[in-house]
């Protein structure tokens, strides 16, 4: 099976992902996964090279380099290069047939089809000039041009950010382009809803030519009071800064980079110094400028406030309201300036997470789109990505995303960048709240999806040839618009109205007759199960990390059962590292429900589903997905859980961001001889390593060492302590390197830092997002149970699984492993909720 390929077509930098039977990573060209935007041609125009190679052989023929074309397209105005005139179009067009054939002496053959995406709120004209450079590229697959929109659209459905009834926004500050819009959750996939909005004006270059043109007007003022008496009314020399938005000379060159390295220095520290040659000040000097970030603040709020209220203008396009959003995701250079952070939080409300993410991501979503084009791939997921080491980006710690009902209200009043008022726990946040005289019902929203959603176009569309002709599509031209935008919101409401009656219990009546309760039973057909709905790791890969891991019923912290199987006792088996989580739900279930007992015994993954197969067992534990076809109609399973290790070392550690798999083994296994930090890396000091962790025997330390070492037993000593005091011995110790289970290093965050872990394809950080898409490899994947659809409609085994799946978030937290995103709790409960109806209640 072939692969297809994803291209983020940057102005300075360009990202490149495939997507392998639905698999989506990164492809790194050369030593980076970000690759310059920057060509060298030969004679005649041929390529001589492209990204860190064309930058290599600039140093020796300048004249040769070419930068910078990506922003030009569009402009009629050519490029000489060598002294040779090129359009924009062609120059992309050589940029990625370079790529192209990058990526397939990478892979050992071409893709089947290929997606690049730009901006979709670019002017017209450029998405004209980017259209003629993929018809241009040297290339014998199609190519297709999409929108970064419909990029983040996917990568959004895959991950299961987005849930229906909710709004996403993205706040994407570039170096060249800046661009918002709003997205929803809805049954065929993330729609773009809202924008995008796109600024042509506010973006990081333009930021560090305003700081350039203070600063030059700082150091030209310096040099008159030093050089002039203070009785004296002499004129300065005149500074020559170039206009905002034009392209500086040579010399202006290392200003400006000085100015983006402020920039970023801002970021952390209250002040920075630039310097100001003689030669780019123009006063014959050589002049240090202070620069505060309350200065830097101000000069550059104007921009950053444009910024915000763009996104304000996209969400009031869906309609929706500040308040309807609970999660925007920031990217590009300038989404770290605190100041952007602070007034998209006075814009958006203190209930809205914000995110940053790396521009990597795009890429990956690119892949996803073009899988999404090939035919001949399943169709993939709209959920959670537990993808192979591969799949990697480094977003920053988070805590999981806030769990709040959407409201869709629209003021249209409120003034761009406000918050609308009414912000307290009672205006729009209950789900049947806004169902009254003055509100349409829910009906109405329903005729309106059916009268108009053969107007609605899907997040992604098949591409319109196979035959192995080019196919260019213009960037943006996917996604809702115009009158389906209300269409949307009144849908996303219905879903969520829909699915509140069901979880909550809500009575609807009609007229006088007597009201009846939404059950699971009369909600139609149930969700799949949410292991099927989620694309699994490979079951050979985890048989593998589950027999080294060398886990068996002696290390499962379940409490033991030991009584005679009766009518209402329930046979659990199967993964030890499942095990601790089902006992954990039986100790909290057994203090609210009398008369059940759960014998909780742990083996293997393949022995539970054996013994669960075959009538031995009501539920089992898995560290993989079931496989046997014979069994899969007899059984329904459920992803409860993630089991994520994260590396830390004490906010005193500043020399370690990122270490591979093999350095961890390396200072972990039994025959280590590494003692201090430089022996792990030349460029570390000489600080001795102490090393912390949970005890050998238990399974958090088995599943650490299996992935790091290879095997459970193979650990040199190290300080053994509960999980819960991993940070404290880590956080005063210089020199430390320990891991923990997630749920105790959320609450550590301000004593620990967590380490980025690199397993071959990049360096990847524990949070949220890693956790849920099973990116932080190897020391993140998916737990299941498993559960007999026969002993389901026993009481004790009913009651047990209700109370399992709704307590899920609890349960899975109090055995330190991570909760499941909020759509999969919700379809387990209505998958439980639905198999277990008509029940009896257990009898005591």
């Amino acid at each position: 099976m072939g692969y297809q390929l994803g291209i983020h077509l940057g102005a300075s930098e360009t990202t490149v992902a495939v997507a392998d039977a639905g698999w989506p990573s990164l492809v790194p060209i050369g030593a980076s996964v970000t690759v310059p935007t920057v060509l060298h041609l030969g004679p005649g125009g041929s390529v001589g090279g492209g990204g860190l190679a064309a930058a290599r052989l600039a140093r020796s023929d300048p004249a040769q380099f070419a930068q910078r074309f990506v922003e030009r397209l569009g402009d009629p105005t050519p490029i000489l290069v060598g002294g040779v005139g090129y359009s924009a179009s062609a120059l992309v067009a050589r940029y990625l047939s370079w790529l192209v054939e990058q990526v397939t002496a990478v892979r050992g053959g071409p893709p089947e089809l290929a997606v690049v995406i730009a901006p979709g709120s670019w002017p017209g004209r450029r998405r004209e000039a980017l259209a003629d450079a993929l018809a241009r590229v040297e290339a014998d697959i199609p190519i297709l041009a999409r929108s970064t929109t419909d990029a983040f659209a996917a990568l959004l459905d895959r991950s299961g950010r987005a849930m229906p009834g909710h709004y996403a926004g993205s706040f994407d500050l570039g170096t060249n382009w800046f661009e918002a819009a709003v997205y929803a959750a809805m049954p065929a996939g993330v729609l773009v809803t809202g924008g995008p909005v796109g600024l042509a004006d506010t973006t990081t270059t333009m930021l560090d030519e305003l700081l350039r043109t203070h600063v030059l007007a700082q150091a030209a003022a310096a040099s008159q009071a030093a050089a002039t008496p203070t009785t004296a009314t002499s004129t300065p020399p005149a500074a020559t800064p170039s206009p905002l938005g034009t392209m500086p000379s040579a010399p202006a060159d290392g200003l400006l980079a000085a100015c983006a390295a402020a920039r970023e220095e801002l970021i952390a520290e209250e002040s920075t110094s630039i310097e100001v040659s003689a030669a780019e000040s123009g006063t014959g000097t050589t002049i240090s400028v202070p620069v505060t970030r309350a200065e830097y603040e101000n000069l550059v709020r104007p921009m950053i406030e444009d910024s915000v209220r763009a996104l304000a203008r996209a969400l009031r396009s869906v309609p929706a309201a500040p308040e309807d959003l609970s999660l925007v995701i920031l990217r590009g250079p300038g989404a770290r300036i605190p100041l952007v952070g602070r007034l998209l939080s006075e814009s958006v409300g203190a209930t809205t997470r914000c995110e940053i993410q790396a521009e990597s991501d795009l890429a990956l979503g690119a892949a996803l789109l073009a899988a999404a084009e090939n035919p001949t791939e399943p169709a993939s997921s709209q959920t959670v990505v537990l993808g192979p080491a591969a799949y990697v980006t480094t977003p920053p710690p988070s805590i999981p995303p806030i769990s709040r009902p959407p409201t869709v209200s629209s003021p249209v009043d409120t003034p761009p960048g406000a918050v609308a008022a009414g912000g307290d726990a009672g205006t729009g946040t209950a789900i049947g709240a806004g169902i009254g005289a003055s509100t349409p019902a829910p009906v109405t929203a329903l005729t309106a999806l059916a009268d108009g959603g053969a107007t609605a176009s899907p997040l992604v569309a098949r591409a319109g040839t196979r035959d192995g002709s080019r196919t260019v599509r213009p960037a943006g031209s996917a996604g809702p618009f115009g009158s389906t935008r209300k269409l949307v919101a009144a849908a996303a409401a219905l879903i969520v109205f829909v699915a509140g009656s069901v979880t909550l219990g809500l009575v609807l009546a009609d007229g006088d007759e007597e009201p009846a309760a939404i059950t699971a039973a009369d909600t139609g057909s149930l969700p799949k199960s949410t292991i099927d709905q989620h694309p699994q790791l490979p079951a050979d890969q985890m048989r593998n990390a589950e027999e080294a891991a060398d886990l068996s019923a002696e290390y499962a912290t379940a409490p033991a059962t030991t009584a005679e199987p009766g009518a209402n006792t329930v046979i659990s088996t199967g993964s030890a590292e499942v095990a601790p989580i089902t006992g954990t739900a039986y100790a909290m279930f057994r203090e609210v429900q009398k008369g059940v007992t759960v014998q909780v015994s742990a083996t293997d993954t393949d022995d539970g589903l054996a013994k669960l197969c075959s009538g031995q067992a009501d539920i089992a534990g898995a560290s993989f997905a079931l496989s046997d076809p014979a069994c899969k109609d007899k059984v329904v399973g459920f992803e409860i859980a993630h089991h994520l290790l994260p590396i830390v070392v004490p906010k005193a550690n500043t020399w370690v961001k990122c270490l591979t798999v093999a350095q961890v083994g390396e200072i972990w296994k039994r025959d280590s001889t590494v003692t201090s930090w430089n022996q792990v890396d030349p460029a570390f000091p000489n600080v001795p390593v102490r090393l912390v962790g949970p005890g050998p025997q238990t399974v958090h330390a088995k599943v650490f060492l299996a992935s790091m070492t290879g095997s459970s037993d193979n650990t040199r000593q190290y300080q053994e302590v509960e999980l819960e005091e991993v940070a404290e011995d880590v956080e005063y110790v210089q020199g430390a390197l320990g891991f923990m289970d997630y749920a105790n290093f959320l609450s550590a965050a301000d004593e620990v830092r967590a380490i980025q872990i690199d397993s071959g394809f990049g360096c990847v950080e524990p949070n949220a997002l890693t956790a849920g898409t099973g990116m932080y490899m190897p020391l993140c994947k998916p737990l299941y149970i498993y559960a007999s659809k026969e002993s389901l409609r026993k009481p004790g085994v009913a009651a047990f699984m209700r109370y399992y799946m709704e307590n899920q978030r609890e349960v899975t937290d109090r055995a330190h492993f991570v909760a499941r995103d909020d759509a999969t709790i919700r379809d387990n409960v209505a998958i439980v909720n639905g198999m277990t109806a008509g029940v009896e209640a257990v009898r005591t």
